[in-house]
């Protein structure tokens, strides 16, 4: 499994040191702590303080979230970051707003399946919002957790075409979303790749992290730049995320300390 970060930074500090250094991050549960609404997350407050500084001295500041882009970027409303919305298909840069080719293909579909998960939704007293190129169901204020959650799994087994989808489960969270290509891995090349990245560092907390997680693996292997993933362990933190992380920290608020850490080292560089 993934080593604890704070015991390694040894091993981070040559990134940091090196020129075209990016930072790659989550959002909900790895910059914000949960919260039984999602329109009631913040920004951690050390993350705060350290992202602007990281916007001044790294080549690249990404926040990439399953949100949408504009919400996210509301959220976190710091100068000079890329906020990349719906898991890829929206990006945000110097205020531009902008959607990748593709990403509305499968809308139609992602109707379809709505028409008998929302239903259910509904009826279970579920939050659920429509991104447009995706929609999440959140079931962390679920009467009855295991009710619900069987519930959205039987609507969804009769839903029309909804093998076509990425249908996924994440922390209280149900995720639906066209099957394009556009997920936070297909992000992080993006991004690594406009931004002539040398290195870059990889944080999340979730199962739409895995194919973040996944990509840094990869750039790891094809020796295209240095690369470090670090997964946010805490409850509800898949497995699989686990597995493919090099190092973890165990709250929101050690990510904060993190970025701190990584800020100061920066500034020593010059």
């Amino acid at each position: 499994g993934p080593q604890p970060l704070f015991d390694h930074l040894d091993d981070v500090a040559p990134l940091v040191a090196g020129p075209r250094f990016g930072l790659v991050v989550d959002y909900d549960g790895t910059l914000s702590d949960f919260v039984p609404v999602s329109d009631e997350a913040v920004l951690h407050p050390a993350a705060a303080e350290a992202l602007p500084s990281l916007v001044r001295q790294l080549s690249l500041v990404a926040v990439v979230s399953g949100r949408g882009g504009r919400n996210v970027a509301e959220r976190v409303n710091i100068d000079g970051i890329i906020y990349v919305g719906n898991h890829g298909a929206e990006y945000i840069s110097d205020g531009e707003y902008r959607v990748v080719d593709g990403a509305g293909e499968a809308r139609d579909r992602i109707d379809a399946v709505l028409k008998h998960v929302i239903p259910v939704a509904e009826d279970e007293g579920l939050f659920w919002e429509d991104k447009g190129f995706s929609v999440t169901i959140h079931t962390r204020k679920a009467r009855d957790l295991e009710k619900a959650e069987r519930r959205l799994e039987s609507a969804l087994e009769t839903a029309p075409e909804v093998n076509a989808l990425d249908v996924f489960w994440g922390n209280l969270v149900l995720e639906i979303r066209g099957r394009t290509g556009l997920h936070k891995g297909h992000a992080v090349r993006e991004l690594a790749r406009d931004h002539s990245l040398e290195s870059l560092i990889f944080i999340g907390d979730d199962t739409t992290d895995i194919d973040g997680m996944r990509a840094v693996r990869d750039i790891q292997n094809d020796g295209s730049l240095e690369a470090i993933g670090i997964v946010v362990n805490h409850d509800g933190t898949p497995q699989g995320l686990m597995d493919l992380a090099d190092y973890s920290v165990n709250s929101v608020s050690e990510v904060g300390k993190f970025l701190l850490w990584l800020a100061d080292s920066a500034s020593q560089r010059r």
